[in-house]
């Protein structure tokens, strides 16, 4: 442990650290912003290229995790297919004909469900950090960590 006093970021570098998190509204071209932030103000404030390369990864990470959701509502929409088939030959009455119907819009919800939890996530990030306040995404903030202090 170190007896070092904790850099109190400026007000400029909590607004570009907040904008960076912000940014998650706009799920694909959000991106952009915490990238341009990161590498205008990497060698500037340590604060700011903390926040932003955690935003780039949280970024990445919903991106990554709205094209899985995705991959699986397409596995469920064209298994409706493959069930109308096989409830033709079978009993149409069948409890599973039903069930794999409203699959889709289960996993469709699920996937609006996580979008907005990542979105809450990222506006607790932009407001903390618009505080001051040292924010660590809960997986991503120590691999940043342990990644810039190589």
């Amino acid at each position: 442990m170190t007896n070092e006093t904790p850099v109190i970021p400026s007000q400029d570098e909590r607004v570009l650290a907040a904008l960076s998190h912000i940014s998650a509204f706009l799920p694909t071209i959000g991106i952009i912003a915490p990238i341009v932030i990161w590498a205008t103000q990497k060698d500037k404030s340590r604060y700011v290229y903390l926040q932003s390369l955690q935003a780039i990864a949280y970024h990445l990470m919903m991106i990554i995790s709205f094209f899985l959701g995705m991959a699986c509502y397409m596995l469920t929409f064209f298994g409706n297919f493959f069930s109308i088939f096989w409830s033709a030959t079978s009993n149409p009455e069948n409890p599973l004909f039903f069930a794999t119907f409203f699959l889709p819009f289960l996993v469709m919800g699920m996937i609006f469900v996580g979008w907005f939890v990542f979105i809450i996530y990222a506006v607790v990030a932009a407001v903390m950090t618009f505080q001051g306040k040292n924010f660590r995404y809960i997986v991503i903030g120590k691999q940043i960590d342990k990644f810039a202090n190589k």
